[in-house]
């Protein structure tokens, strides 16, 4: 059976399954910190102490609406520069995203503390509940540079290939919070509703620091430069994270128009219930927006560097991965509402029935939230921000407040569960609709709207075993795909050679060890090289990507071209170091990338 170069999904599943496995922790701990939060609120302080929380929401969330947009942003603006190998302009990216933080941190901290009277009375509420709110906010804004801070380390670390790290920076400031908020409200430090919201201000300022202290070490390409004008560095930074800042404003508008309803229809009672479906609802949609931003930095990458056929595959590999867990979820969801009132402490009858309600519409609109979401951040790393932004506004906002309205006018506090349900529903439909349009005006477009005319010919990517006897099979093969596309015989030997040489010192010098020395019973020990090659004009471009250590082999030559004993060991990179027009090792999703050009 004649054998053809194949590209299989190792990389690319070692890759994801290291970005969505730290994304999603940290999700969760950021969620499960808050619904903690909420339960301990709601043992030492009540429903009232639960309303109150309620009602101040939209405070918080401004507070990360304002963070996403900027840190966010400048993370996925800064991806894309990493895929065009520009780190100069990566720097000025981060760079800029830090003074723009720092002066964001000022500006809203001295609005916020002056206007703190009028806020109140725009989030409503009276008696206790307006005493309780009162205190959580006070504080929360004195804190609140944590919490805009924050936004910076958690998403540059995963542009640094460090993803670990801040899912490490998310449970650190979860583990924070809840310990301290415990602490604080406990008779041993009795400190009231404030202690809730120092708790939580001081965490996020703790975990903000050695977040910073982790992105200015000498490793790291995160470092302040002298910056150049700014004002198009500043619009690329807005416009990727205005999705995310669109996302966290209308959430809080969610939050307003949903507390006033029940107010208004005369269901106040019922806002611990809100509080309870707000809490697992942010615990879900954390793990469905952990599984979506962890495509971000990676089909950003390979956004600049034009290679759809791998934007494809991670896409389809996050689409099952997140299915199956947002089934999961939507299913616990449905079938223990009793279990959750009981952790939140809500004992009155009605409201107890009306979470059962609640909670059931909540998991049917969990199915279709996934997609919407995972559309929203997929089509902002393409750079498509304002259909990311119309899947947010409609799922959001202008679906969700029309079916808030209506539905609870007619059935009342069943109806506005049910419009939670409706907006995500009425949502997907129109942005396939929308989709669809935008492919039948652009034939070229397929459906993840990447420009198929820009791709295919002249191309090839496959995938290689770490064995030399598959290393000598695509040297040669590689030939046949090199004379069909038009590329002279000298760089065919040029090309062929290079994937021979460089492919056998990897595997030497990159793969551990114990991968060399399997036997054919240990297929799953195995692992693969991923090899792309563009002919670009007279030009051929040859990347090698694979997750062994770091292993720079220009560095390897140079490291030891005069040591003798090492002469038949850098000899073939020699030999490619002095043919080839350039040669780059990158660390890029904190794994080898070698660019060779011909």
């Amino acid at each position: 059976m004649d054998r053809e170069l194949r590209r299989n999904n190792f990389f690319l599943k070692t890759v994801y399954g290291k970005y969505v496995t730290a994304s999603i922790l940290s999700m969760l701990a950021a969620s499960m910190s808050g619904m903690i939060d909420t339960v301990i609120v709601g043992r030492f302080l009540g429903e009232t102490g639960l309303a109150a929380m309620s009602l101040v929401g939209p405070v918080y969330l401004f507070y990360y609406t304002i963070g996403a947009v900027i840190g966010m942003g400048g993370s996925i603006a800064a991806n894309l520069y990493v895929g065009k190998n520009d780190y100069d302009s990566y720097r000025q990216v981060f760079t800029l995203s830090f003074w723009m933080t720092t002066a964001v941190c000022v500006l809203t901290t001295a609005l916020a503390l002056l206007a703190m009277e009028p806020l109140l009375s725009l989030l409503g509420g009276e008696g206790l509940v307006r005493e309780y709110a009162a205190d959580y906010l006070f504080w929360y804004v004195i804190g609140g540079s944590g919490t805009l801070f924050i936004y910076l380390p958690l998403n540059f670390l995963k542009s640094e290939g460090k993803p670990q790290a801040s899912s490490l920076l998310f449970l650190l400031s979860g583990g924070l919070n809840v310990l301290l908020t415990w602490l604080f409200l406990s008779p041993v430090c009795g400190m009231g509703m404030k202690g809730a919201s120092i708790a939580t201000g001081l965490s996020m300022s703790l975990t903000a620091g050695i977040g910073l202290f982790l992105l200015f070490r000498k490793t790291m390409n995160t470092r302040l430069v002298k910056m150049r004008p700014a004002a198009r560095l500043m619009g690329e930074i807005l416009v990727c994270g205005s999705p995310n800042g669109c996302n966290n404003l209308l959430n809080a508008l969610k939050v307003l128009l949903i507390n006033g309803m029940l107010l208004g229809i005369g269901a106040a009672s019922y806002l611990p219930v809100f509080s309870l479906v707000k809490s697992v609802s942010d615990l879900v949609t954390g793990i469905m927006t952990g599984v979506a931003s962890a495509l971000m930095p990676i089909v950003g990458v390979f956004l600049g560097e034009k290679d759809w056929g791998s934007i494809r595959r991670i896409c389809q590999r996050a689409m099952k991965v997140g299915g199956i867990l947002t089934v999961a979820s939507s299913a616990l969801a449905a079938l223990f509402p009793g279990l959750f009132c009981f952790i939140f402490n809500i004992t009155e009858p009605s409201a107890r029935q009306g979470s059962r309600q609640a909670m059931i519409c909540l998991a049917v609109s969990f199915l279709f939230a996934f997609p919407n979401l995972m559309m929203s951040g997929y089509f902002n790393t393409i750079q498509r921000s304002m259909l990311s932004n119309l899947v947010l506004s409609l799922r959001l906002f202008f679906y969700l407040a029309p079916a808030v309205l209506l539905l609870g006018s007619f059935a009342g506090v069943e109806g506005i569960w049910m419009a939670l349900a409706a907006a995500d529903i009425l949502t997907l439909g129109t942005i396939l609709l929308v989709v669809k349009g935008i492919r039948r005006r652009s034939p070229c477009l397929d459906r993840y709207l990447l420009d198929t005319s820009r791709e295919g010919e002249g191309e090839i990517s496959f995938s290689v075993r770490n064995t030399m006897e598959d290393v000598m099979f695509a040297s040669n093969k590689i030939t046949e795909f090199c004379e069909s596309s038009g590329i002279t015989a000298k760089k065919t030997m040029q090309v062929s050679l290079a994937i021979e040489e460089m492919l056998t010192v990897i595997v030497t010098y990159c793969i551990p060890k114990e991968h060399l020395e399997m036997s054919a019973s240990s297929r799953q020990t195995e692992q693969f090289i991923d090899i792309r090659i563009m002919r670009t004009g007279e030009d051929v471009l040859l990347c090698i990507r694979n997750s062994g250590k770091i292993f720079d082999p220009v560095r390897f030559y140079e490291e030891n071209r005069e040591n003798e004993e090492m002469e038949d060991e850098v000899l073939g990179i020699k030999m490619i170091v002095g043919t080839a027009k350039d040669i780059q090792f990158r660390e890029t999703f904190g794994m080898n990338h070698l660019v060779i050009l011909f």
